[in-house]
């Protein structure tokens, strides 16, 4: 191996390759080691633009622990309660079922990497950047910034400019993680949303997760239809610390920001049958609250299975009609109601036994449950917001009917004027 750009000579040099995975972030070491775990007997290669050298705690990935998650042992910290509040109200909820976990990426990252670093199938081509990629017959052509690759699948999770349309929103987020003068934290539980220092007509709160009485990962958060700049969620953190919290930052031992996109209109199976997006490229975040390192996993798992019987079914993945459905009605009522949000997470939390709403949050739910999640938000409103998605259905398909080569792919899949996101 070349240390330095940490690229392998290829044993397949000149062959086509099974599966070519295009970004070795989260969701294509995971395809990789969903592979594996599936015992796919074809050669793979990951082009990823990074070094060995430069995979490292770039951000800290959280979620309800539900039974389903190959990476829950390199989880740091285990919490079995969490707590949702406003100026005026605090909800408290637990579950010892279903602890919240914290698992930083330099874990995951060294996790998977010796995991494909080991097997001899896999062949990481890293310091290598994607400059193109074509159809070739009946393969996938790759033009890297060194060579040319061609494979049977494709794999893509390269990161992807995207912008909301007319549902979606852009979640920002900025995290400190601080050292604080005062012991001002509570270890035992995660504060998901505090919804404190809000501005009228924004959907904002902060997020902490605490690691000591004096330290703890404090997160600003902004769901809108533009990110937030940096400085914007840096003097949020600092205000929050000052006068909410009563203390002030001693260090700053950590940052992370990224921008994720909360939409049901990423179509992730339009294009080639051979080219199958991944991660956030393929819309598995969560629409309605940005979780995406369960779905991750959830669909590598499935793709593998497949790839591993010969065969690659189109179909939506991850996402129920009837989750896409409610997460459609509720980033509606988000985007058009943005002061009547704080209310309805509080009830959500306050109403809902923490266990139904953890598998609500981790689509891992049933009928019954998601009916439970329903009736306990403000009736009117929602009830609203349906109406306004069937009248703008009606208009969609009005719109088509009057110009039907809208929405045309270019040839990787992608609209032809790609919009704009970052991935967490």
């Amino acid at each position: 191996m070349n240390a330095e750009a940490g690229v392998r000579t290829s044993p397949h040099a000149g062959s086509v390759y099974d599966a070519l995975i295009l970004g070795g972030g989260l969701a294509g070491l995971s395809s990789v080691a969903a592979l594996l775990d599936e015992g796919f007997s074809g050669n793979v290669t990951v082009v990823e633009p990074r070094a060995r050298s430069d995979y490292g705690r770039d951000r800290t990935w959280c979620m309800w622990d539900i039974g389903t998650n190959p990476l829950a042992h390199l989880a740091t910290h285990r919490w079995t309660r969490w707590v949702v509040r406003d100026d005026h109200r605090i909800v408290r909820a637990s579950s010892e079922r279903h602890p919240y976990l914290r698992i930083p990426a330099d874990r995951v990252y060294q996790h998977l990497l010796e995991r494909a670093e080991s097997a001899p199938t896999v062949d990481l081509r890293l310091g290598s950047a994607v400059e193109r990629l074509d159809l070739d017959d009946e393969t996938v052509r790759v033009t890297t910034d060194r060579e040319v690759l061609h494979g049977r699948v494709a794999l893509d999770g390269r990161p992807v400019r995207w912008s909301p349309r007319d549902s979606g929103l852009l979640q920002s987020f900025v995290g400190w993680e601080v050292v604080t003068a005062d012991p001002v934290f509570d270890t035992n539980e995660v504060v998901l949303m505090d919804f404190r220092l809000r501005a009228p007509g924004a959907i904002e709160f902060f997020y902490v997760l605490p690691l000591a009485p004096d330290r703890a990962l404090v997160e600003s958060t902004v769901f809108g239809t533009q990110g937030r700049s940096v400085q914007y969620h840096q003097e949020r953190i600092d205000r929050y610390i000052s006068s909410v919290l009563g203390t002030q930052v001693q260090d700053v031992e950590y940052t992370e920001r990224g921008i994720i996109p909360m939409s049901v209109e990423i179509d992730r199976d339009r294009g080639p049958h051979n080219v199958r997006r991944i991660g956030l490229r393929g819309g598995v975040a969560k629409p309605s609250t940005g979780y995406a390192f369960l779905r991750i996993q959830d669909d590598s798992r499935h793709l593998a299975r497949e790839m591993a019987n010969g065969t690659i079914s189109p179909g939506r993945r991850a996402s129920s009609g009837r989750a896409r459905t409610l997460d459609g009605i509720f980033l509606s009522f988000l985007r058009n109601q943005p002061d009547l949000a704080p209310d309805a997470f509080l009830s959500l939390f306050e109403n809902v036994p923490a266990d139904d709403l953890v598998a609500f949050l981790s689509e891992a739910g049933s009928f019954s449950t998601d009916w439970r999640v329903v009736r306990a938000l403000p009736p009117r409103p929602f009830l609203g917001e349906l109406a306004r998605r069937a009248r703008n259905a009606l208009g969609s398909r009005a719109a088509h009917r009057r110009n039907p080569g809208r929405g045309r792919v270019g040839p990787e899949g992608q609209p032809v004027s790609p919009p704009i996101a970052a991935s967490r």
